[in-house]
């Protein structure tokens, strides 16, 4: 077998053929045969390796053995503290919310090794390795078999999925070693952040326009990419590059204004009020809220790990758990909550989504994930969590302009982006002006995305991740210098063999 034919079986018999979102799963060839002239003839084959694409994704942030991706983004360096909960889990949650990471590095619990698996980025180079095929190889198909339309939106998700790759790996690590070509095995070394996320900005903006503006399928609501994903992901993408750009950071915070004006006139989105039934129906991932989410539908065998949900470690029975589990885990500091929601001022969020807020034990419950099963009877019930897991939400995207907003000087443009969030939330409108506007935006961004994976990723954008008004631990400006906002990045022995100009992130080493 030739080489290049090695490679596609390899890189396909890693791709599991389940279309995210779909009520069918696909029927492929058997892996052996997906090589050379019988693979990429036909849409089937196209669609079947892009679906494996989204596979990836969920195998990296949520499923498989003790996956806790999106929780520890939102524990790490807040104010959280842990109440009910075996020593080991207890020392191991302790050590990520004071940012002391260097003991869950050797560390062998349970919830170490969750957190150890955020300091591994191969899972999101598979994903850049696989979009990079995908958009070399779909042009192979016969024009018979997919029109050039199709292929240029196929060709437009491996952009999307491979940059979205690059914001986590950017975000996570720091320096990032970039390529785009497929089959890529050149030794190359890790290239400055800024300069990656200049490219992904780049490679975003000329293929976004060739991904839908919808789907006619509903299933892929909110779990395949359309334009509106993609202005989203160059949202997040332009703001983190201006968190580290000491020459000019204004042209991207216009860039990301240009994208909000864009985003206004995608009409299937938009705001849902707050409301018990409208926050299981945002979580569940198909509403007009969602940009772009990873599926968890049970029903059709897509279960996350149960501790890849945030509610599993801030709720107990009958939210999360079984019957036995009568105090969560873990809850916020009151002192916290309070300061995001201050008494007297209404908000359908701190009624909704809490209950016993103030207690301050075990009784606390957050309750924005709380799509659920149920199995088992009597004493042995088991309550299970189906809510997907949300990447991009519409309230993200207009806090995000907002920020841009304040940071121009543009007020009364900042203010109109993030009390259209507030009205959602049957909250008073923000009036506040300088340097208190742009405060106001983060705690706005707090509330409103509390448990989704954003609160570590704004500290550190922000530089708030150093100021104790905002994180129970901050990290001081020299260790901040230093690297210590990173994860620990593990490179193992056979990847330093084949690639010797990798190096981890000092500050961890």
């Amino acid at each position: 077998m030739k080489m290049k034919n090695i490679k596609y079986v390899l890189a396909l018999a890693a791709l599991f053929m389940v279309a995210p979102g779909c009520k069918k799963f696909l029927n492929v060839t058997p892996i052996d045969a997906l090589s050379g002239n019988n693979f990429w003839q036909t849409r089937q084959d196209v669609e079947g390796f892009t679906n494996g694409l989204y596979t990836r994704l969920r195998n990296k942030v949520a499923t498989g053995s003790d996956r806790m991706f999106f929780p520890a983004l939102d524990i790490r360096c807040n104010f959280v503290k842990v109440i009910s909960m075996e020593s080991s889990g207890t020392n191991s949650f302790n050590n990520l919310i004071s940012n002391n990471l260097k003991p869950v590095i050797s560390g062998t619990t349970r919830y170490d090794n969750a957190l150890k698996q955020l300091m591994d980025w191969k899972g999101f180079y598979d994903i850049v390795a696989a979009a990079n095929i995908l958009y070399t190889e779909v042009d192979k198909v016969p024009s018979s078999n997919l029109s050039q339309t199709d292929k240029l939106r196929y060709k437009a998700e491996a952009v999307f999925m491979r940059n979205l790759a690059y914001l986590f790996i950017t975000k996570l690590y720091g320096d990032a070693v970039y390529y785009t070509e497929a089959y890529h095995s050149t030794a190359l070394p890790r290239s400055p952040q800024l300069e990656v996320l200049n490219k992904c900005i780049a490679d975003m903006s000329a293929a976004k326009n060739n991904l839908p503006t919808a789907y006619s399928d509903v299933s892929l609501s909110g779990f395949r990419p359309t334009r509106a994903s993609a202005v989203a992901l160059l949202m997040h993408l332009n703001m983190w590059a201006a968190a580290w750009d000491t020459a000019d950071k204004s042209k991207y915070y216009k860039n990301v204004l240009l994208l909000a004006d864009e985003m206004a006139t995608y009409t299937n989105y938009s705001l849902l009020p707050v409301t018990t039934e409208n926050t299981l129906k945002i979580f569940k991932g198909r509403s007009s809220e969602s940009l772009f989410s990873v599926l968890q539908e049970a029903n059709y065998g897509e279960s996350f790990a149960l501790t890849a949900n945030y509610s599993y470690y801030f709720s107990h029975y009958p939210y999360q758990g079984t019957v036995s589990k009568t105090a969560s885990f873990l809850s916020y500091d009151k002192d916290y909550i309070t300061k995001l929601f201050p008494g007297g001022t209404p908000d359908a969020r701190l009624t909704t989504w809490f209950e016993n807020y103030g207690a301050d034990n075990g009784t606390f419950q957050f309750k924005k994930f709380i799509n659920t099963y149920t199995t088992g009877t009597g004493s042995s019930i088991s309550i299970t969590n189906d809510d997907s897991a949300v990447i991009f939400r519409l309230p993200d995207a207009l806090l995000l302009a907002a920020e841009a907003a304040a940071e121009l000087g543009n007020e009364d443009a900042a203010k109109g982006y993030v009390n259209q969030v507030r009205t959602a939330a049957a909250a008073p409108s923000i009036t506040s002006t300088g340097e208190e506007l742009k405060a106001d935006i983060f705690k706005e961004r707090c509330r409103e995305l509390i448990g989704e994976g954003q609160f570590f990723f704004d500290l550190v954008r922000t530089k708030r991740v150093t100021n104790p008004d905002f994180s129970k631990n901050p990290i001081s400006v020299s260790n901040f210098n230093a690297g210590a906002w990173t994860w620990p990045l593990t490179i193992s022995a056979t990847e330093r063999t084949a690639n010797p100009y990798l190096v981890g992130n000092n500050f961890w080493n």
